[in-house]
């Protein structure tokens, strides 16, 4: 698992003040330290695309950047507000998506499913993507930012079972 302290330094050191998104138990220890933190605001979504939204009102609002949580089957609940908003817009997002339905973790139908067409979804959604690992999570997060910065879009990353909680 990666260092949530250090995840979350690194997150404000590039100017990240606001989360929000739909709690997903990937990213069960990851909320629990952005609750804590004094720096990353964290507002709680009853639906992805309201946090789309919000990330969004942010960005329009004060020009401040924002990233999203949410699991994978919530990518299809965001695709008007993505496109229609965020992209339409230029509003840069970076999501952090976790890739449910991947074994050993293929516990519910609905995960399995959406496990299989989550990077067809990002593709025609024409959201680059990443997977988020910890063995080289800075350089990852380095070239997602850096891609996110430099054409004012979405961009997301995928998260596997431990990586970012227990």
């Amino acid at each position: 698992m990666i260092d949530l302290q250090e995840f979350i330094s690194y997150l404000s050191d590039h100017d990240f003040t606001l989360s929000s998104g739909v709690p997903c138990s990937y990213f069960k220890d990851l909320l629990i330290n952005l609750e804590k933190d004094p720096d990353i605001y964290y507002v709680p979504a009853t639906r992805e695309d309201e946090a789309v939204g919000i990330a969004s009102g942010y960005f329009l609002g004060d020009g401040k950047k924002s990233f999203l949580i949410m699991q994978n089957s919530g990518l299809a609940n965001i695709g008007d507000a993505l496109t229609s908003l965020a992209q339409l817009y230029k509003i840069p997002i970076l999501l952090f998506v976790s890739y449910r339905g991947l074994e050993p973790d293929n516990d519910f139908p609905e995960h399995s499913i959406m496990g299989e067409v989550t990077e067809s979804v990002l593709e025609a959604y024409k959201v680059p993507y990443w997977n988020l690992e910890e063995s080289n999570w800075i350089k990852t997060l380095d070239l997602a930012i850096n891609k996110m910065d430099k054409t004012s879009l979405p961009v997301c990353l995928l998260v596997e079972k431990g990586v970012l909680s227990e």
